[in-house]
C-alpha cells in the first residue's frame, strides 16, 4: 500500500503542471525566453515533463553568446588552428620528412643520426666536410666498409642514401634472423625440459644462458664503473741514448735480465764487445739463443750517465718480439735503485748515495711507433685496407659455409630417397 501511495503521488505531482492556470504558464513561458535571449542555460524542457514536447527553439550565433557571456569555444579552436604550423615545423626541425637537415657546428655522429632520420638529410651533411670534418671520420672508424660505400659516390646524395637504407637494412635483417634463431632454440629447450626435466642438453643449454647473463651483468658493472678497464694498456717506453744513438727502452721488471737484440747491438756499435764465453739458451715463456754478454755499456738518461750490463740474444732465435729491440729489466732496476712510479708516470732513478734522484718520463702513444703499440706513423687508410679484407674473407668463408651446408642437405635428400627406394623394391620382392 505504500508504494502504491508513493506512485500516486509522484504521479500528482507531475501532473500538477498540466492542471496550472494560464497566467502561471505564460509566467514559465516568459522566463525562459527571457533566460535564452540572454545567453543563458535553459532548463525548461525537463521541467515542463508532463505537458507535452517544447517548442524547438533556434540556435544562437557564436557571437551573440559570446557577447552575453555564454560559452565561447572559438577561441580555442582560431589557437589550435594557429597552433597546427608551428607543430608541422617543429616536427620537420627535428628531422622529419621534409624540410632542412638538423645540425650544429660541433655535431658527433651519433646526435647527427638521432636527430636526422631521413637519410637524405644525414648524407647531406655528411658530404658536408668543410662544416662537419670529423663526421666521415667518425664513421670510418665505427664502421669503415659503409663509409667506403659511401665516399665511392663522390657527393651524389641520392646514391649515398639508397645505399645507407639497403646497408642498415641488411644488418637489420640480419640481427633479426640471428634473434629469431636464438629464441627458437629457447623455445624449443623450454619445451624439451617440460617433457624430461632431467634432459642434459636442455640443462646444460640453460645453464650457459645463466653464465652469460652473469658475465654481460658483470661487463655493465666494469662499464659504469671504471670503463677505462676497456682501454689499451700502454707498455712502459723510456727514451735513452747510447754511443750517442737515441733509443726507447722498454720497462719490464717482470724480466730478470737486460736484454739486447744482436741487430739492436749492431747498430749501436757495440757488437764487437760481446763476451761470447756467456753464450747460451735462455728459458721462459719460449726458448732463446744467447751470443753473449757485454758488461758495460753506458746509457744517457736525462743527461745522467748510468752504466749497464746487457745480455745479448740472437735477433733470428732470440726475443719473441721482434719490434722490442731492449728490454730494461730487473737486475739493471735493482741496480740503480728505480722507482716505478705510475701516478706521475715516470721512472725514478737514485742519482748517488745522497738520496737523491732523477725522473725519466714514460713515452706517451704519440711518441711510439705502432709496433710498439703507439699511434706514431699510424696509417688509416692501410689499417682500414686491412680490415676490409678480413672482412670480406670472412664473409666468403661463411657464404661458403652456407653453400656446402645447403649442399649436403640435398644430398642427404637424395641419399634417404635412394633408400626409400631401395626398401620399397625389396618390400615387393619379398612380397613376389
Amino acid at each position: 500500500m505504500t508504494s502504491a501511495s508513493s506512485a500516486a503521488a509522484r504521479r500528482g505531482n507531475n501532473g500538477g503542471n498540466a492542471g496550472a492556470s494560464p497566467a502561471r504558464q505564460r509566467q514559465r513561458t516568459n522566463n525562459t525566453a527571457a533566460a535564452a535571449a540572454g545567453g543563458g542555460l535553459d532548463f525548461s524542457a525537463l521541467l515542463g515533463g508532463g505537458g507535452g514536447a517544447p517548442a524547438a527553439r533556434a540556435p544562437v550565433p557564436p557571437s551573440s553568446s559570446s557577447g552575453a557571456g555564454g560559452m565561447d569555444f572559438t577561441a580555442l579552436l582560431s589557437r589550435g588552428a594557429a597552433a597546427a604550423p608551428s607543430a608541422a615545423s617543429s616536427t620537420s626541425a627535428q628531422g622529419g620528412g621534409g624540410g632542412e637537415p638538423v645540425q650544429w657546428d660541433g655535431m658527433n655522429l651519433d646526435e647527427a643520426q638521432m636527430r636526422n632520420p631521413n637519410p637524405v638529410h644525414l648524407m647531406t651533411i655528411l658530404s658536408n666536410t668543410t662544416r662537419h670534418p670529423n663526421l666521415m671520420k667518425e664513421l670510418n672508424y665505427h664502421d669503415p666498409t659503409l663509409a667506403k660505400k659511401l665516399q665511392a659516390h663522390n657527393g651524389d646524395i641520392t646514391k649515398m642514401a639508397e645505399t645507407w637504407r639497403q646497408y642498415r637494412m641488411k644488418n637489420a635483417t640480419s640481427g633479426f634472423l640471428r634473434q629469431h634463431l636464438a629464441q627458437t632454440k629457447e623455445l624449443e629447450m623450454e619445451q624439451r625440459l617440460r617433457v624430461n626435466p632431467m634432459d642434459a642438453e636442455a640443462n646444460a643449454y640453460f645453464g650457459e644462458q645463466i653464465r652469460l647473463s652473469n658475465v654481460q651483468r658483470q661487463y655493465e658493472q666494469m662499464m659504469e664503473e671504471y670503463p677505462e678497464s676497456m682501454g689499451r694498456v700502454l707498455m712502459l717506453y723510456i727514451d735513452c741514448t747510447v754511443n750517442d744513438k737515441p733509443m726507447q727502452f722498454f720497462v719490464d721488471s717482470g724480466a730478470e735480465s737486460t736484454i739486447v737484440s744482436s741487430a739492436c747491438a749492431d747498430r749501436l756499435g757495440l757488437l764487437h764487445l760481446v763476451d761470447k764465453r756467456f753464450a747460451g739458451v735462455a728459458v721462459g715463456v719460449g726458448t732463446g739463443k744467447i751470443l753473449g754478454r757485454i758488461h758495460i755499456a753506458e746509457l744517457n738518461i736525462g743527461g745522467h750517465i748510468f752504466p749497464c750490463t746487457f745480455t745479448v740474444m740472437d735477433s733470428e732465435s732470440g726475443l719473441g718480439d721482434k719490434n722490442m729491440d731492449v728490454l730494461f729489466g730487473l737486475n739493471m732496476l735493482k741496480r740503480h735503485r728505480c722507482q716505478i712510479d705510475l701516478a706521475k708516470n715516470v721512472l725514478r732513478f737514485a742519482i748517488g748515495s745522497t738520496g737523491e734522484t732523477m725522473e725519466a718520463p714514460f713515452l706517451h702513444e704519440k711518441d711510439l711507433a705502432t709496433e710498439k703499440g703507439g699511434t706514431k706513423g699510424f696509417d688509416a687508410e692501410k689499417e682500414n685496407a686491412e680490415l676490409e679484407a678480413r672482412l670480406s674473407k670472412m664473409e666468403a668463408e661463411d657464404e661458403e659455409k652456407a653453400g656446402n651446408g645447403d649442399g649436403e642437405d640435398e644430398k642427404k635428400k637424395e641419399e634417404g630417397g635412394e633408400d626409400d627406394e631401395k626398401k620399397e623394391d625389396k618390400m615387393d620382392e619379398d612380397k613376389n
